[in-house]
């Protein structure tokens, strides 16, 4: 029946910790953790006490860990948000202008539609005025002719 291993001494060494574990066979294992968080252990029964070391984290994710959480995802939002607008506004205002510009054009055509209505409704009022005038001056040299020999009876 085996034992658990025991960890015999916790030892804190220039920033880092040495913690020393024996198991049941009597080997003794050392783990060394570093100020940098790399961990390296080595183990005291083996000749020459081997010592493995675990790899270094990449520059890039010791980087990107030390950036607050969702600051790259703000960063991005902010960025796509610029973008959006910095492209987004000329396309809009020519859009605009040229919906404008249609509503003009309709509206000029149906200026021109209600002149040409009303050039149309003045001509007509022209030939009618000219009608009663020329029915007046008509009553009127009847009136004329028919004035003296009605003149000539009374007297």
């Amino acid at each position: 029946m085996q034992q658990d291993p025991a960890i015999v001494e916790v030892q804190t060494t220039r920033g880092g910790k040495v913690i020393s574990i024996q198991e049941s066979d009597g080997t003794v294992r050392r783990i060394e953790i570093g100020t940098d968080g790399r961990i390296s252990s080595a183990d005291a029964a083996a000749p020459g006490g081997a010592i493995s070391v675990a790899p270094a984290p990449a520059p890039a994710e010791s980087r990107r860990k030390a950036l607050p959480d969702g600051l790259v995802d703000m960063f991005g939002i902010i960025f796509g948000a610029v973008t959006v607008m910095s492209l987004g506004t000329p396309l809009v205002k020519a859009w605009a202008r040229r919906f404008e510009k249609r509503a003009d054009l309709q509206q000029q055509v149906l200026v021109e539609q209600r002149l040409a209505a009303i050039e149309q409704a003045i001509e007509s009022v022209a030939v009618e005025v000219e009608r009663i005038s020329e029915g007046q001056r008509f009553t009127t040299k009847l009136l004329a002719d028919r004035a003296p020999a009605e003149l000539e009876r009374v007297r």
